[in-house]
């Protein structure tokens, strides 16, 4: 594939924001610029919206032909956020998490669960819910970058492994400056099934961000609230 290192190993985040999320910074210039400077593959997965995923593929695309587009949506269910990824179409918000995954499902996609046992965020999934959609997942995140503690990434992983479900990584990036820090080593994939396969012999380098880039965020959301009222 098209931007793998000499070994074929192909780097991978799998948690960005570009600013088609109300509360990014990120221009989705800087995430095609993190492939041109890094060779990390993204995924945009903006809040209820693929126009930044859309946005960064088709100049990826362009730059590299023969990369795997992945278009992709972390979608706000009435229990909690699913991301959708090798989607074909927008999936809306506010339905519930199983029919949210019938969607998914419907397109051929693959569903994630993002940051799940997050203390700090009100959108993570319904633990309750969690458990019972838990066989039709496909992803859980087991590395997520803007959690408070590891400790709480560990938690992700434990049930993971509990319910032999392969891990993600991301940044979660939601400005400029977590481009670049988190990814995956990961072997090269292009359909679904292939992404999830390649899941299971992977490496992760990985740094948690300081638990202050939260503030950082509910100032971005706001200004740009302000700039439209």
């Amino acid at each position: 594939m098209s931007g793998s290192d000499d070994d074929g190993v192909l780097k991978f985040d799998m948690h960005i924001h570009t600013w088609y999320s109300p509360d990014s910074a990120i221009d989705p210039a800087s995430v095609v610029k993190l492939w041109r400077k890094k060779r990390i593959l993204p995924l945009v997965c903006d809040h209820n919206s693929m126009t930044g995923s859309e946005a960064v593929f088709s100049e990826l695309s362009r730059i590299s032909p023969g990369i795997p587009v992945i278009l992709a949506e972390e979608i706000s269910t009435s229990e909690g956020e699913i991301v959708g990824l090798f989607l074909n179409e927008e999936i809306p918000s506010s339905l519930s998490a199983a029919e949210t995954l019938d969607r998914v499902q419907d397109q051929g996609a693959l569903s994630l669960i993002p940051h799940p046992f997050c203390s700090y965020r009100s959108s993570a999934i319904r633990r309750d819910i969690l458990q019972e959609i838990i066989g039709r997942v496909d992803i859980i995140e087991g590395y997520n970058a803007r959690v408070l503690s590891d400790d709480e990434n560990q938690m992700a992983r434990d049930f993971a492994e509990e319910h032999k479900k392969p891990l993600s990584a991301g940044s979660d990036a939601h400005t400029p400056l977590e481009l670049g820090r988190c990814f995956l080593h990961i072997p090269p994939f292009s359909e679904p099934e292939e992404l999830i396969r390649a899941l299971r012999e992977v490496s992760v380098r990985f740094r948690l961000m300081h638990p202050s880039i939260h503030y950082i965020t509910r100032a971005v959301k706001l200004a740009r609230s302000f700039r439209k009222g």
